[in-house]
């Protein structure tokens, strides 16, 4: 039976898979910031109703069973929260002041997140 974290990771890695696949197939156009790849992603995977900010309740209902988002990763998130822009995302350091978020974790956040540029 499938679980919540099981589904979690289930659909990490299809988005996984599809970005090495992107990369890969060497499209026509260059997709060089994880905005844009987390674009092709949603375009191509059709997720649809993507919320515009990242609320707290976001953080503990979804981001929180995340794989490799760590307490200290999960806790920073909640105190920037509400994040509505992508460079507000990007600009989160952690308590040493090194980027708080993966690549990989960034392009996760925002295929499922439409945030403003």
């Amino acid at each position: 039976m499938f679980t919540k974290v099981t589904a979690v990771r289930t659909v990490v890695a299809v988005l996984a898979l599809g970005v090495f696949g992107t990369f890969m197939a060497g499209t026509a156009q260059q997709l060089t910031t994880p905005a844009d790849i987390a674009s092709a992603l949603a375009a191509y995977y059709k997720i649809g109703n993507r919320p515009t900010s990242i609320t707290v309740a976001e953080i503990d209902q979804r981001i929180a069973y995340f794989p490799d988002f760590g307490e200290g990763t999960v806790e920073a998130l909640k105190r920037a929260a509400p994040i509505e822009t992508v460079s507000k995302l990007v600009s989160l350091k952690n308590s040493k002041g090194r980027a708080l978020l993966s690549q990989k974790q960034l392009i996760l956040l925002l295929t499922f997140y439409n945030l403003k540029p």
